[in-house]
């Protein structure tokens, strides 16, 4: 019987990750190869967490904990201790056993009181258990397909508050433990990875199964890219990375998916003139977006909800162009309310705040990159949805779903369970395209100073914090060729626009952007 059989006759958690991610490239890359064993990481790789298990381990902690504390509290201090540990655990520090981990974690919360650790162990150790993690069929999928007599497999894990002998349990729960030839768990070696020495010990029993096995006949899969990637192709084995960023948790859509950058379903040259704040595109992607949801999704409401929020892309006070789209999807709502007659249903156009802590477009960046420049932006809602609002999430492109994730991860952190979706004009869903097709999009029409003008100085134009970005940041030759513009055609208002909406996002405050924004005071000042 394979390991998918057995999978789906045996399933201890339905609970579904998401979305697809690179297995099928990884197949490509070892068809052929010359691999004798595989080596996998478990969290994010085979299994992920159920999301059931954290909520339980906090109530159970509460329990046993003579001080009050909320589940935040307590959820939030182990995502702390965790990360923290994660952190450490990469950077080369020894291995510390869940006890002590469980140590920190009382500290985080200030809980000064004794406490017995190994009964909480033991009480956790049995809801992880009970609310066990959920395997991913593409890594079951892919594991049928190259099983074969002579390949070995194993398991080479960090671990932090479940233990490794923990997780053999798990596994041997479900009849999967005798499917892997070893497990390494960094609670057992001593090391996590990245380190050398947990690799070490890898290929050390890798010879055990295959005496005369070399560094190039093992590859390790992981998701962490430092620790699983770089860690084994720094010791001299193979290595593949598995991406997963996009695990989300709530449904995405979109009016058009893009499969081939030389059949686009829109116009890229329209869309350009929306990112730099052409207003007449913003409607007509709103009223597109509307027709789209009202056809595809409200029809499929049982009944309309009481308390609808809308919200667009985070900003701080400059709008963004989505925006301006969610802004007339909004619109087009309330009066299909009216139209409908559903007086009870509450509408309202919400807003997250951003606090951005970066100037670089990443239209060029692919999905790492774009994640390591924007999660440390700040999210919050300015606008807090009522316990029983249905949220929808409005965004003009989602190519990666970067913002998805941190829009998602804020909300868990906030704890919000309301229902909700994200809406998006276009999605990009053929993963073999780059995610820096979205730069090509962003400047189809805007690709020179004169486009950029174009749209600028038109009556639809409204300022967005792309096209004031866009300008601060210019060069000193474009910046000024621009300005003589304006001048030149007399739409001194531009000035005031860009300056203006600079301050509202403290702008000011950035250096990069100062040379740029003085001289546009400088000339406000004297073209009054």
């Amino acid at each position: 019987m394979s390991i998918n059989q057995q999978k789906k006759t045996e399933d201890p958690n339905p609970f579904n990750h998401g979305n697809k991610r690179n297995w099928d490239s990884l197949s490509a890359l070892t068809d052929n190869s010359s691999i004798s064993l595989y080596s996998f990481d478990f969290w994010n790789t085979i299994v992920f967490s159920n999301p059931i298990f954290k909520q339980k381990r906090a109530e159970y902690l509460i329990s046993m904990l003579s001080q009050d504390f909320s589940l935040k509290e307590i959820n939030q201090a182990f995502e702390k201790v965790g990360q923290e540990y994660n952190r450490l655990m990469e950077a080369g520090s020894k291995i510390v056993a869940p006890e002590k981990l469980y140590l920190q974690l009382l500290k985080e919360l200030k809980y000064s009181q004794t406490i017995d650790l190994n009964s909480l162990l033991k009480g956790v150790e049995a809801i992880f258990l009970k609310y066990p993690p959920s395997i991913d069929q593409e890594f079951l999928d892919y594991f049928d397909s190259i099983s074969k007599e002579d390949i070995k497999f194993s398991i080479t894990s960090n671990t932090a508050f479940i233990s490794g002998s923990i997780i053999r349990k798990f596994l041997k729960n479900i009849n999967l433990l005798d499917k892997f030839n070893f497990c390494l768990f960094s609670d057992e070696v001593g090391y996590g990875k990245p380190n050398k020495k947990i690799y070490e010990c890898l290929y050390s029993k890798s010879k055990e199964c295959h005496s005369s096995i070399s560094k190039i006949e093992i590859i390790h899969i992981g998701d962490n890219y430092e620790a699983d990637y770089m860690g084994a192709v720094n010791f001299g084995i193979k290595a593949f990375h598995i991406k997963s960023n996009q695990l989300f948790n709530f449904p995405r859509y979109a009016v058009h998916s893009i499969n081939d950058i030389n059949n686009i379903p829109f116009s890229s040259e329209e869309y350009s003139r929306f990112k730099f704040g052409d207003y007449n595109i913003s409607k007509k992607y709103g009223a597109e977006l509307f027709d789209y949801f009202k056809s595809n999704h409200l029809t499929n409401f049982s009944e309309i909800p009481k308390s609808i929020i809308i919200y667009s892309s985070p900003y701080s006070q400059l709008h963004t162009s989505s925006y301006y789209m969610a802004e007339v999807f909004f619109e087009l709502f309330e009066e299909y309310i009216i139209l409908m007659n559903y007086n009870t249903t509450k509408l309202k156009l919400g807003k997250i705040n951003r606090s951005q802590s970066y100037t670089e477009d990443y239209g060029a960046m692919d999905a790492m990159q774009r994640y390591n420049l924007i999660k440390n932006d700040t999210y919050s809602f300015f606008d807090v949805p009522e316990e029983k609002s249905f949220c929808i999430f409005i965004d003009d492109i989602s190519i990666t779903g970067t913002h998805q994730v941190v829009i998602e991860n804020m909300m868990k952190k906030s704890e919000f369970t309301n229902k909700s979706i994200f809406l998006y004009f276009a999605k990009l869903d053929n993963p073999q395209i780059k995610a820096s097709f979205e730069n090509d999009l962003n400047f189809a029409h805007v690709n020179s100073i004169d486009k950029l003008f174009e749209v600028i100085s038109s009556d639809s134009f409204k300022n967005t914090t792309r096209t004031t970005k866009f300008i601060l940041n210019m060069n000193i030759v474009d910046f000024n060729y621009l300005m003589k513009l304006i001048l030149k055609h007399k739409k001194n208002e531009i000035f005031i626009y860009i300056y203006q909406g600079a301050l509202l996002n403290n702008y000011d405050l950035i250096e990069k952007y100062q040379n740029n924004l003085k001289e546009l005071g400088s000339l406000i000042i004297i073209n009054q």
